[in-house]
């Protein structure tokens, strides 16, 4: 059995990047990991622009303490002419500085009469002026290849006058749901079954990462029936992802399948709690995992050990998000030797920091509050955490994104 910490580097491990790329449209390229780095073509600002509304003046001239004659209007989008000692051009926010103009003055600071104005201030030179380059200049990186590419960073290439960028292809991911309990979408539930929680939620999952489900199958505990599907999945997806069957109970018949269909059971089982049957393989070149049956197991393994290997396959470069601190609400006492992952929700800061209200119920089949919680507090074994302590937490916000 695998350490937590060990089972999270090991996963990941496991799995190498996609290596097909293809080129989208920068408009819908939100979410998608860029594949190739993008450096400034040109300078940007790409001369001296106004940086608000105003005039633009030489600021040795302020020192005669006379009114400047307003030598021209110019917007944004016109070309200044060169600025005459004495002289104002009013400009506007993105207007061209005027060649020998060096100071930009509010128009609030100006009062302008009679074809004339003058200042009620002194500035220093070069203010309110955006200088040619400041924001990046031509050579320079604005986004490196694995970056999950935001509005922020569409707007940077935007600038540049990118419109398409090469990412990498979607991941693909295949679920197996297992069980005879299980009742699959769409079919009758008997009185001796439960309704599909966890494909449903995977889906979501997936997809919250940037990834696509491209298959759900549902089999029950049938042997030879899951080695088909692994067979087949293997074939549709990138990853293939199975609950139930790994446990070690007579009919968890996914691991024996695996093997059977050629496979190889590369780790079996993690020392934590919940989703201590989680299990990894490998067959005809794609990792399969096996996840526990219990949606709340599932939900916490996906989280800690499945979004890295997404991030892998994606070829994101980060593949594990930051683990904060937190201030725990309550006593709470970890009762075995393994590593508890504890379903808290983020409450409001004290003294500059963060807090957390752990959930009184933890049982791992239990999905009713699972959509208040923000995040886990994980509890070393054997460790008791008092209310106030600090405790590690995994924010949803970064793990499942």
């Amino acid at each position: 059995m695998l350490s937590f910490k060990a089972a999270q580097c090991l996963f990941a491990e496991s799995v190498g990047r996609v290596v097909e790329t293809e080129r989208v449209w920068l408009g819908v390229a939100t979410g998608r990991v860029l594949a190739q780095d993008v450096t400034a073509c040109f300078d940007a600002p790409s001369a001296d622009k106004s940086a608000m509304d105003g005039y633009a003046i030489r600021s040795e001239d302020l020192a005669s303490g006379q009114p400047f004659a307003i030598q021209q209007v110019c917007y944004a989008g016109m070309t200044p002419r060169a600025l005459r000692p004495g002289h104002a051009t009013r400009l506007f926010t993105g207007s061209l500085l005027p060649r020998c103009a060096d100071t930009v003055i509010p128009e609030e600071q100006a009062v302008a009469s009679g074809g004339h104005v003058s200042f009620a201030t002194s500035l220093r030179s070069g203010a309110h002026v955006r200088r040619r380059g400041e924001d990046v200049r031509a050579g320079a990186p604005i986004v490196s290849a694995g970056t999950v590419l935001s509005s922020g960073h569409i707007a940077a290439l935007a600038s540049q006058g990118i419109e398409e960028v090469w990412v990498f292809r979607l991941v693909e991911v295949a679920l197996l749901v297992t069980g005879d309990e299980v009742a699959g979408h769409g079919e009758p539930v008997g009185a001796h079954q439960v309704r599909d929680v966890n494909g449903p939620m995977l889906e979501s999952l997936v997809e919250s990462l940037g990834s696509i489900v491209r298959s759900r199958r549902y089999v029950g505990d049938d042997e030879h029936a899951i080695h088909e599907a692994l067979v087949e999945l293997t074939d549709e997806a990138d990853i293939v992802l199975v609950t139930g069957g790994a446990a070690g109970g007579a009919k968890d018949l996914g691991v024996p399948a695996l093997v059977c269909a050629g496979g190889e059971l590369l780790f079996h089982h993690v020392n934590m709690k919940p989703g201590k049957p989680v299990s990894a393989g490998r067959l005809r070149g794609k990792a399969v995992v096996f996840l526990p049956g219990n949606p709340g197991a599932v939900y916490t393994t996906f989280a800690l050990l499945v979004s890295p290997m997404l991030r892998k396959l994606q070829g994101r470069v980060n593949l594990f998000p930051p683990v904060t601190q937190v201030r725990a609400d309550v006593t709470s006492q970890g009762k075995s030797h393994r590593d508890e992952f504890l379903r808290a929700t983020r409450t409001a800061p004290v003294a500059g920091l963060d807090c957390v209200r752990l959930h009184a119920q933890q049982s791992s089949g239990s999905v009713s509050l699972l959509g208040d919680a923000s995040g886990f507090v994980h509890l070393a074994p054997q460790t008791t955490v008092r209310a106030n302590d600090l405790v590690p937490y995994y924010d949803f916000a970064t793990w499942l994104r």
